[in-house]
């Protein structure tokens, strides 16, 4: 009576806690959330306690995407093993600076950093295919440090150091900070300037807007078709696309940001899209590219300069694989 009392009628209904062991099953499955997957197996036996049976039906909505990184398969000190997901998450509970080592044989871009660092972090972020950290740069004679982010089965926790430890309230302001860059970035990715970093999450909207770019792009007519669904793809407020042409009705909603006047229907690319983003991402982000280039020959890149470029590049580049010799 002690373990199932009211287990069912107290927070939520026995139907109810049915759907949340779906939802934190897709978690711990898909996701591979180490978290997800201690709070099942403590949620089965509080179930089971108050005689509530979990079938093993399918759930009704479920997670396409799946963590490509297995957790029994990577190095026995990663932060992706689950010993050591927990004591990163002790620390990000605890406020602690930590010591982290990132291994030298994985992948990495240009700005990666390389060998040991110290950081405070922040929050774990699931993102298309893994479970990243992101973190605050220790910075030596500054409030605050750069923010970015690292797929955690790519770090190694040296220290976790229990003398160094920050205040609620500053963890609080990097975590505004970060959900800020989130929304303007549209990804994970927040460049390597603190300058940057710290005017676009401004709360003065007139430096905000001097920290962000126009990038303007003109599509086929199949092309844009998906383009106009995804609302929220980038911030809405930073985000314009074409009208209609003469005489065509597809719908959209009133409040949706279709301002920008069309091209003329001779144009095998009639319909015009502006997005004003932090310059890192238009430079460098992978997501963008991959969500961009990703249509081909269905965009044509109007401007920044180098994007278009970078484009066309990689159009020939891939053409001419398929040249005959």
């Amino acid at each position: 009576m002690r373990h199932g009392y009211a287990i069912g009628t107290a927070l939520l209904s026995a139907h109810r806690l049915r759907e949340i062991h779906g939802v934190v099953s897709q978690a711990a499955g898909r996701l591979a959330d180490p978290t997800a997957q201690d709070l099942l197996s403590e949620l089965k036996q509080r179930l089971a306690w108050g005689g509530i049976e979990v079938d093993d039906s399918s759930p009704v909505r479920a997670f396409a995407n799946r963590s490509i990184v297995s957790s029994a398969l990577v190095r026995p000190d990663s932060l992706a093993a689950e010993r050591q997901a927990e004591a990163l998450e002790t620390a990000i509970v605890e406020r602690r600076r930590i010591e982290l080592e990132r291994y030298a044989s994985v992948g990495s871009f240009a700005d990666s950093p390389a060998g040991s660092f110290r950081v405070w972090p922040l929050q774990l972020l699931f993102h298309n295919i893994g479970w990243y950290l992101v973190y605050e740069e220790d910075a030596i004679g500054t409030s605050e440090g750069l923010i970015r982010s690292e797929r955690i089965d790519r770090l190694a926790l040296r220290r976790s150091e229990r003398g160094n430890r920050r205040g609620d309230d500053v963890h609080a302001q990097a975590l505004k900070r970060l959900e800020l860059l989130l929304h303007h970035s549209g990804g994970i990715y927040f460049g390597d300037n603190l300058d940057g970093q710290l005017r676009l999450a401004s709360p003065n909207p007139r430096l905000r807007a001097t920290q962000l770019v126009t990038l303007r792009f003109c599509c086929q007519g199949w092309c844009f078709a998906f383009i106009r669904e995804g609302l929220q793809r980038y911030p809405i407020e930073h985000t314009r696309f074409s009208k209609p042409l003469p005489g065509e009705h597809w719908w959209h909603h009133p409040k949706a940001p279709h301002v920008l006047e069309p091209g003329s229907a001779a144009d095998s690319h009639p319909y015009p899209v502006e997005l004003d983003l932090p310059p890192w991402t238009v430079e460098r982000d992978i997501d963008l590219r991959n969500w961009l280039f990703g249509f081909g020959a269905g965009i044509r890149i109007d401007s920044p300069q180098p994007l278009r470029d970078e484009h066309r590049q990689k159009l020939e580049t891939a053409l001419a694989v398929y040249q005959p010799a």
